[in-house]
């Protein structure tokens, strides 16, 4: 990273002089960025991957120090093209940046800052969208929870009526069930009485129609009977044929069947 006030006085890892133009490699020691020696793989340019510490390297005597470029929570800690870690964000391209990148000329004349002060807008317009969408998701919820208290109460109102129309129904039939009945058994008695009538009223007849017959067989003897007796007929043939006309027409008027028949419009 570059010169800063806290870097002023500090001595260089290498030349153990004083640091110009200082940069940190990625496992912690700090140089002047030409005294920071460049592998020959790497040509004129850092990698993207490897750095080479020669503090590391003498201390060691080993190969040169393979430096991977962990994943920071941001999305990366080290920058990509020259392997240092990321000091700053470039708001006009919305790039993340280290020393090289902010010295170069492509972002010489933009709003470079720091990472932590650059990213706190965001941070903060991140955190009110996340208060908003939990204050949503919470409405919602409450919304939610609502809506399934007044769906059990529509489902108890609708259980009750169901269980009301069920025994008014049932009490219905309990009281046409026996409404049934009661009209039955009028029907039946009303039946034997008719039958019962009947009997009687045939028997009536019958004894009528024998007792007339009777009579008519006795008239139509006397109607055979010489002119000379008939000259003068009895007073009480004349009175038993007033009496017949008279138990006929009281027969008729008195018949039990329409006496019955009125009892059964009265019951019905």
């Amino acid at each position: 990273m570059p010169l800063t006030p806290s870097h002023k006085g500090a001595v260089c890892s290498d030349c153990q002089g004083r640091l110009e133009d200082a940069v940190t490699a990625a496992c912690g020691h700090t140089f002047c960025r030409l005294c920071l020696p460049l592998p020959p793989q790497m040509g004129a340019q850092p990698s993207s991957r490897v750095l080479l510490c020669p503090v590391c390297q003498e201390k060691e005597q080993t190969e040169p120090v393979l430096v991977p470029v962990p994943l920071g929570p941001l999305g990366e800690t080290y920058c990509e093209e020259h392997g240092e870690k990321i000091y700053f964000f470039c708001e006009n391209d919305a790039e993340f940046l280290c020393v090289f990148c902010r010295e170069g000329p492509s972002h010489q004349a933009h709003a470079v800052g720091f990472l932590d002060e650059a990213i706190q807008p965001y941070r903060d317009r991140l955190r009110g969208r996340l208060e908003a969408l939990i204050t949503e998701r919470d409405e919602i919820e409450d919304m939610k929870s609502r809506e399934d208290q007044k769906l059990q109460v529509l489902l108890a109102q609708i259980e009750s009526k169901k269980r009301h129309v069920e025994a008014t129904f049932e009490r219905l039939q309990q009281e046409l069930g026996e409404q049934q009945r009661l009209l039955l058994a009028r029907l039946t008695e009303l039946e034997r009485q008719i039958w019962k009538e009947r009997d009687k009223y045939i028997s009536k007849l019958s004894e009528e129609v024998a007792r007339l017959g009777t009579q008519v067989k006795e008239l139509e003897e006397k109607c055979q009977q010489p002119a000379r007796c008939q000259s003068q007929p009895e007073q009480g043939t004349a009175q038993q044929l007033e009496r017949l006309i008279k138990t006929v027409f009281q027969m008729e008027l008195c018949c039990p069947l329409e006496a019955n028949r009125g009892a059964r419009r009265r019951l019905l």
